[in-house]
Parts: C-alpha cells; sequence; structure tokens
C-alpha cells in the first residue's frame, strides 16, 4: 500500500517539476546566469534546458531500473527508493524556482530563496541517510 502511495507522489512530483520547467525556461534569457558574482557563471538557454532535461530524465529513469531489479521483494526499499526520488524532484523544483528570480528582470532579494533551496537540499540528505540508518537500527536490534 505504501508503494502505491510513493509511486503516486513520485508521479504527480515529476509532472510538477516538467510544469514549472516549461514554465521557467519560458521566461529565461538567451545567457542563463548561475552566480552574480565576479567571474559570474553562465551558459546558454539552450545548454541549461538540453542538460537539465537529461539530468531530470536520468534521475527519473532510476526509478524504473531499480524497480526491475528488485522486483523479486524488498517493497521497503523500494518505497524508499521512490521517495528518494520525490525528494530529488523536489530540490530541482526549488533550484528551479531560484533560477527562475535569479535570472528574472525584476529586483527581487533572491537572498530570500536560500532557505528554500538549503532546506530542500537537507531534506535531501535526510532522506539519503534515512535507509542505511534504518537497516543499521534493524539489525542492532535483532543481535
Amino acid at each position: 500500500m505504501i508503494l502505491k502511495i510513493f509511486k503516486g507522489v513520485w508521479f504527480f512530483s515529476l509532472v510538477a517539476l516538467f510544469v514549472l520547467f516549461f514554465y521557467i525556461y519560458a521566461g529565461l534569457p538567451e545567457e542563463v546566469v548561475f552566480s552574480e558574482t565576479e567571474g559570474s557563471l553562465s551558459i546558454s538557454r539552450n545548454g541549461f534546458f538540453y542538460s537539465s532535461l537529461v539530468l531530470f530524465a536520468l534521475v527519473n529513469t532510476l526509478v524504473f531500473v531499480v524497480s526491475r531489479l528488485l522486483s523479486d521483494g524488498s517493497q521497503g526499499f523500494t518505497s524508499w527508493f521512490y521517495g528518494l526520488v520525490v525528494t530529488f524532484n523536489f530540490f530541482f523544483l526549488s533550484s528551479l524556482g531560484f533560477m527562475h528570480v535569479l535570472n528574472g528582470g525584476e529586483r527581487y532579494d533572491y537572498s530570500q530563496m536560500g532557505p528554500m533551496v538549503y532546506g530542500s537540499l537537507i531534506l535531501l540528505c535526510a532522506w539519503m541517510l534515512s535507509w542505511p540508518g534504518y537497516t543499521l537500527y534493524k539489525k542492532i536490534l535483532s543481535k
């Protein structure tokens, strides 16, 4: 049951990611800036589009690879992995929001976006550590 819930959440996070990605891509300038410091990093709009698309596709197709490799059982790990990809999608969503604000033409204090980006990164790290922590906990309890 929990696996079906994670599959649904993953699907909706994937749809939200691509809807927001295409919306933000439409408003980006020809040169996408990653930082506004001296010697700023930038990439062309098309380069940003295709590299982001490849990254999103690779991360989200891992769901199918893992589910095929572990089709014999281990619903716990598969559910955790779906949740991991959902947290990756949430991090991508917050990063895309930051890129949109940074490259938008309006005056906006984009430093206010930091808690959202860092919060999604902390959530991602916490989720990554949850499965090894859980298995270690189960191993210690079984002794």
